[in-house]
């Protein structure tokens, strides 16, 4: 009886094997099972660089030497601007045209710092300012002023065009910043004398204005 007992063992070990196999094939995600479904095929979709944003950059503040260049106005200022460092270099009777003329002649002793106040006697025209510019040129920084001169509309009519104009050169010059002193001394009367120059207060603060604007 020993041999029967063999053979059934055998049999139900055959049993076990082929239903084994059959449930690896039939079982979802078994290692044999066959599916008419096709495998989904994942596809991985890289993950874009952001472009980086630009830094926004600006002029860092001017802490070399400065030149105060002009005409009357800078006569009347000139103690107070020398108190602060600045050299300055002024006539009375100064036009655009000496301006241009005589900057150009001293083109490589400007320093890098320039605060130009002209135009009040006779104005300056927005071409006259560009010449102006072109001596200068776009390395330095190149403070503009605005002019105020006495409330004479008949022998005075050239201030709104020659601040018009000194506005406009910010537009095309990326060096040049505006002193917008027409419109601080209109609010403070008590800076000007009655011919345009400066009285001590007002001399006190066109200096300050200016170093702010300069080192700023």
């Amino acid at each position: 009886m020993t041999w029967v007992k063999s053979l059934g063992i055998v049999v139900a070990m055959l049993a076990a094997f082929t239903m084994g196999i059959w449930t690896a094939v039939l079982v979802p995600d078994g290692p044999w099972f066959f599916s008419d479904e096709p495998e989904a095929v994942v596809v991985s979709t890289p993950t874009p660089t952001p472009t980086p944003e630009p830094i926004p950059t600006s002029r860092p503040p001017y802490d070399g030497p400065a030149l105060a260049y002009g005409d009357y106005v800078l006569v009347s200022v000139k103690k107070c601007l020398k108190k602060l460092d600045f050299a300055v270099d002024a006539k009375s009777e100064r036009r655009i045209s000496d301006a241009i003329a005589d900057l150009a002649t001293m083109e490589d002793s400007i320093p890098g710092g320039v605060l130009v106040h002209i135009g009040a006697n006779g104005g300056a025209s927005a071409a006259e300012l560009e010449q102006l510019m072109e001596v200068l040129g776009p390395d330095r920084l190149v403070i503009v002023t605005t002019i105020q001169i006495p409330d004479d509309p008949e022998r005075y009519t050239f201030e709104q065009s020659t601040n018009a104009a000194i506005v406009g050169l910010a537009e095309t010059h990326p060096n040049v910043r505006i002193f917008s002193w027409n419109s601080l001394s209109m609010t403070n009367p008590d800076w000007l004398n009655a011919d345009g120059s400066m009285t001590k207060e007002g001399c006190k603060a066109f200096a300050d204005f200016a170093e702010r604007i300069m080192r700023g």
